[in-house]
């Protein structure tokens, strides 16, 4: 006997209804491993999320073990992407979600300063002959990973650093161009 699946029409939008994947709920264990890493969760509310993710069965059963640590699902796990060639691009980020930020020959703007206090969002900051300008909060702490090849990087937010504030890392490469992170309220044009 052959089953063949109901045609659907048109895209099914995502629901929380949706039964989690092992892969979902790994990626949840993984943001209950920073969180105690950062110290928003003690070892024992580490221990007993990490062993009800493993009962719980749809995305809305999950939201409410994410939501007080600044996740609001694990879905959102998908990187933001912004690539730029030949080319202007402006975009303000999509909280909770990794930023991957290219530029060739072309310029990308990113706005941050929507990041939550305590959040740790990561970027990835690309340019081959061209620019990735970054803008974030004055209370974000900026730590840049990343490297250059006959290009610059260079970090003009003021940052307090404070621990309250977001976290944002750095990555990328700047090839033959360059990376700037200035603070909200200074002028990158």
């Amino acid at each position: 006997m052959t089953v063949v699946p109901m045609p659907v029409s048109g895209p099914v939008p995502p629901s929380a209804e949706v039964r989690l994947s092992d892969v979902d709920r790994e990626r949840a264990v993984a943001v209950f491993n920073d969180a105690v890493a950062d110290g928003r969760l003690t070892w024992p509310e580490h221990a007993e999320r990490v062993e009800l993710v493993w009962t719980l069965r749809t995305r809305d059963q999950l939201a409410p073990y994410l939501a007080d640590l600044g996740v609001v699902g694990v879905t959102s796990r998908e990187p933001q992407r912004v690539v730029a060639k030949a080319s202007k691009i402006i975009r303000k980020a999509e909280r909770g979600r990794r930023v991957e930020a290219k530029s060739w020959f072309g310029a990308v703007y990113v706005d941050l300063t929507d990041a939550a206090p305590g959040e740790e969002l990561q970027v990835e900051a690309t340019s081959f002959c061209g620019k990735v300008v970054l803008t974030v909060g004055k209370d974000a702490t900026v730590i840049d990973e990343g490297e250059a090849v006959l290009g610059k990087r260079k970090i003009l937010a003021p940052g307090s650093g404070s621990v309250d504030g977001p976290l944002i890392r750095i990555t990328g490469r700047s090839t033959l161009g360059h990376l700037k992170v200035y603070g909200s309220g200074q002028r990158w044009w």
